[in-house]
């Protein structure tokens, strides 16, 4: 299968997707319910008093049901997950579930690669349509990457790097946020880079050879598109 139709993450990576998609979709509650023993044991469930809407949750046979609500339920295995990574097959069945797409157990194509996942993207044949919704709606301030941030320097993009904030440790920067208005810690309401197209309600990026590495892989599968509003096809 062509490395297109395909996306390899490390175990680090997948931990951060899983966070991302949680963040991302409205309620789901049917999905946490079927990944919930995957990640604290097979006599753990969870489940819903239809009466008055309240979520419980059971973590391992001799613990008792505790009422939680479910960003509480995600929390909770987001902290397990990062407390106790499971095996590259366990975090394959887990991605499986929550990105909507066949995920196995395998290293990266390079040589001495990190151990880690392949998510079937089933994204060949997709089509932006130019709609300019996830620029325009979904939350990527964080999505700038060190790598964006050194490739910018080695093009000499200051017309980006001023929309971008910093952090630094002993004069190194190691962690950035998009995109923030020069001169302020105020974030752009939209893109700052989006254009609108005259006559059309459709969008372009101003920076696209060059956009951040976030914005080059979304959508990372059907259902990532799916359930964050994109309009492509």
């Amino acid at each position: 299968m062509p490395d297109k139709e395909r996306l390899f993450l490390t175990i680090n990576e997948t931990l951060d997707a899983v966070r991302m998609a949680f963040a991302q979709y409205p309620s789901q509650f049917n999905l946490l319910a079927v990944i919930w023993p995957m990640v604290f044991g097979e006599a753990a469930y969870i489940m819903r008093d239809t009466g008055n809407r309240t979520l419980w949750a059971k973590i391992h046979s001799q613990a008792k049901l505790i009422p939680a609500s479910e960003d509480d339920l995600k929390q909770r295995i987001l902290d397990q997950l990062q407390r106790s990574p499971p095996d590259p097959e366990r975090l394959a069945r887990i991605s499986t579930q929550v990105f909507g797409a066949s995920a196995t157990a395998a290293s990266g194509s390079r040589p001495a690669s990190s151990p880690g996942i392949w998510v079937k993207t089933d994204m060949a044949d997709f089509v932006c349509i130019q709609c300019g919704h996830c620029c325009r709606t979904l939350n990527y301030h964080d999505g700038c990457s060190l790598a964006d941030y050194q490739r910018w320097q080695e093009l000499e993009r200051t017309d980006i790097l001023d929309w971008v904030g910093t952090v630094r440790h002993n004069g190194r920067v190691t962690a950035c946020r998009i995109w923030i208005r020069p001169g302020t810690n105020q974030f752009a309401q939209t893109c700052p880079w989006l254009k609108r197209l005259p006559d059309r309600d459709r969008y372009a990026c101003t920076i696209h050879d060059v956009r951040p590495a976030l914005c080059r892989q979304y959508p990372g599968t059907r259902k990532h598109a799916r359930m964050t509003g994109c309009g492509g096809v």
